[in-house]
């Protein structure tokens, strides 16, 4: 078979382009951390609709926003700039390539609400015909391959936000109560983030009141 050339879009180059000046230019860490997923599975199912793990995440995640400021932020030349609005760009897989919606003032929006941003989102990742306005100011990322076959991965600071979170699949695993092995289901989670920006135990926080919301999901109505 002989070799072919596939010429990059204008889009996929300006994903390259923004991708390597994060990874360059962006002095990241990362923590990672496990959710024990049978509480929000039983939220969910309980829910009067049908809705994502990701919707649920993403409400998760802007309510620990808004807790920790300092995570809702970007970095400038001689700045940061810490965000009045909670904008959480959730990673979708196009046939354009990757782009990253955004869910403008997500903190201040229901399950319900958010539930009805993501089945829009979807159908324009579908079509990949997404506006410019929609993919602007962001503040906060999420990016949930749980639908892949994937254990665990980190994902790029979208820069110049200050944190990226990476949600991996859902897996069975052993658990002990009352002295029984029971099955139990996991998930790994990991956050990356600009260290100009954030401190290791801020994020830190931030990940363990994540943690807590999707083990007690009664808190996020």
């Amino acid at each position: 078979m002989s070799d072919t050339i596939a010429k990059l879009t204008s889009m996929k180059k300006s994903m390259a382009r923004h991708m390597t000046e994060s990874w360059d230019g962006v002095p990241q860490f990362n923590i990672e951390g496990e959710i024990d997923c049978c509480p929000m599975i039983k939220f969910r199912e309980e829910l009067p609709f049908k809705t994502s793990y990701t919707t649920l995440m993403i409400r998760a995640a802007a309510l620990c926003l808004k807790k920790h400021p300092e995570i809702n932020a970007s970095f400038g030349r001689d700045h940061i700039l810490c965000h009045g609005s909670i904008n959480i760009g959730v990673a979708a897989d196009t046939g354009k390539g990757l782009l990253v919606p955004v869910i403008r003032d997500a903190a201040d929006k229901t399950i319900r609400e958010l539930h009805e941003c993501m089945e829009e989102i979807k159908e324009r990742a579908k079509r990949g015909n997404f506006a410019l306005e929609q993919l602007a100011d962001g503040t906060f990322t999420i990016s949930n391959l749980g639908m892949f076959p994937v254990s665990a991965f980190t994902a790029i600071v979208n820069a110049p936000q200050a944190a990226i979170m990476a949600l991996a699949r859902m897996r069975d695993v052993p658990v002990v109560k009352n002295g029984t092995i029971i099955c139990g289901k996991q998930m790994n989670m990991r956050l990356s983030a600009d260290h100009r920006i954030i401190a290791g135990a801020d994020l830190a926080k931030f990940m363990a009141d994540f943690i807590v919301l999707l083990e007690e999901p009664e808190n996020l109505l």
